[in-house]
């Protein structure tokens, strides 16, 4: 098996996974309700087309959720993402802490538009400019910590940007921690290493769709572009004038 297994306890698991990224490497990861997810260096073309290669995608398809809150300040636009402006005014709050807020509340990837300093592969084309996806899920400690990692070797003046996708291989929902032994079938000889969770076989049994929903904030008013786990008045109670169209893309589990 290629793949290196990193138990998550381990004191230093964030900032060797990190270093693989680093390296041009390509891990499965864990993030919220226990689902995996597939990363690589956003900077590094070899591992994005690598990674594509895994998924069974083009090998330019652009990459969403580089991070949360700090890469939103670090490579988005905020005052050119109009509909921000508008729904963080509404709910009295300054942009980056209503993103904050939302990425608290939500597993939520909200759209906005990029600067200069986004490379490519988290760059979307779009007919009013380049945009970018920022997925955050704040409240998972083993994501943050992998984020603040990657951040601190950025810090350092490493190329290393987060770059993520969903954990699968057939279209199916992500692969969670209860089906560790099917991840290491999928991904054991494809990926340079997996996050092992210390308890995966005693936890109940997990089944999730897709958990973040999309929100775009690049138009006048915010627009939801995918619905996931969450309903549709919970995001509009937190999302002032959320335009939602009748045929919505939605992953949500009924």
């Amino acid at each position: 098996m290629r793949a290196k297994l990193i138990k998550i306890t381990h004191l230093k698991s964030s900032e060797t996974m990190a270093e693989i990224l680093c390296h041009g490497g390509i891990v499965g990861a864990i993030w919220g309700h226990h689902l995996y997810f597939l990363a690589c260096n956003a900077c590094n073309k070899k591992a994005v087309a690598r990674m594509n290669q895994i998924k069974g995608r083009p090998k330019n398809q652009v990459f969403a959720s580089p991070g949360a809150v700090e890469e939103a300040e670090e490579f988005a636009d905020f005052k050119k993402s109009k509909a921000l402006i508008f729904a963080s005014q509404k709910m009295n709050m300054t942009p980056r802490t209503y993103l904050e807020f939302l990425y608290r509340k939500f597993p939520l990837a909200v759209e906005l538009y990029a600067n200069s300093k986004v490379p490519p592969s988290i760059t979307f084309v779009t007919k009013t400019g380049k945009t970018i996806w920022i997925a955050g899920h704040m409240r998972d400690k083993t994501y943050s910590k992998l984020l603040g990692a990657v951040r601190n070797l950025r810090k350092k003046g490493k190329k290393i940007i987060f770059a993520g996708t969903s954990l699968n291989l057939r279209g199916d929902n992500t692969l969670t921690v209860k089906e560790f032994d099917r991840v290491v079938t999928d991904f054991g000889d494809k990926v340079d290493a997996l996050a092992v969770y210390p308890n995966y076989k005693t936890l109940k049994k997990l089944c999730y769709a897709t958990s973040s929903s999309v929100v775009s904030f690049i138009g006048k008013r915010p627009e939801l572009k995918r619905l996931g786990c969450s309903t549709i008045e919970t995001l509009k109670k937190y999302i002032p004038n959320l335009e939602v169209s009748s045929n919505v893309t939605s992953t949500r589990k009924h």
